[in-house]
């Protein structure tokens, strides 16, 4: 019979931690070689086809449109209209007070990106949080109608939504989008509200006055409701857009 303190001696002896010394070796490199794969670093292209998922699934919605534009030069009353829009770049609206423009700035219809992915130039910048949300900021350029457009969007690590795009054209306004979400069917993310900010820049060659106040920016919101998604609408819908009538 064993006394207590053989049995004592022998619950803390050394010899059963480090006969799993390999085992724990084994697993430690195994994390180790595990980490590389998932913790490397996304491309800015990476973060583009990401985001386009959201995109790619949605071929056409209709929506309610509320529309409010604050600015310095003109006045412009509140604005309700019905949105449709078709893969990749199809709109038609139909105003529900007799005022058949909205500005087409504030709307993100389908990849917003998607000259962008396509252009001259892409890069990966930074990493920024808007609207308290950490984002990528991917920053690039692409040619259109003939002129140079410098990009940025900001896309949201953890839902890969577009929380920001930040347009600047080599000639006309810049425009600054900030978006909300809300999901629809449970499945497909959309724009619950749009906030665009719309700086036009001076004429080139034109001497600015010294007193001049700097111009105020336009402010488009334009809150979206009652969507149906993927309901099959047909082109004729569209033919009087793209006829220009």
């Amino acid at each position: 019979m064993r006394s207590a303190s053989s049995r004592c001696s022998h619950a803390h002896t050394p010899i059963l931690p480090y006969a799993h010394t390999p085992i724990l070796w084994g697993l430690a490199l195994l994390m180790l070689g595990t980490v590389p794969a998932g913790a490397a670093k996304l491309t800015a292209r990476q973060v583009l086809e990401k985001a386009a998922a959201h995109y790619e699934a949605i071929e056409d919605y209709t929506a309610d449109a509320r529309v409010t534009v604050e600015s310095p030069s003109i006045h412009m009353p509140e604005m309700l209209a019905k949105i449709y829009y078709k893969k990749p770049d199809k709109l038609h609206l139909e105003s529900k007070d007799g005022f058949a423009m909205l500005p087409r700035q504030g709307l993100v219809l389908g990849n917003p990106f998607r000259d962008l992915i396509n252009g001259l130039e892409l890069s990966l910048a930074r990493s920024e949080r808007v609207l308290a949300k950490d984002c990528y900021v991917i920053k690039g350029s692409f040619r259109r109608e003939g002129r140079i457009v410098e990009s940025s969007v900001w896309i949201d690590k953890k839902d890969w939504l577009v929380r920001q795009i930040h347009s600047n054209p080599e000639w006309g306004p810049s425009v600054k989008v900030k978006l909300w979400y809300t999901r629809v069917a449970r499945r497909y993310w959309l724009p619950s509200t749009t906030a665009a900010q719309v700086s036009i820049p001076p004429f080139p060659g034109a001497e600015p006055e010294k007193k001049a106040e700097p111009d105020q920016p336009t402010i488009i919101t334009i809150k979206f409701a009652n969507y149906r998604v993927n309901i099959g609408l047909s082109d004729t819908i569209f033919e009087k857009e793209e006829r220009g009538n």
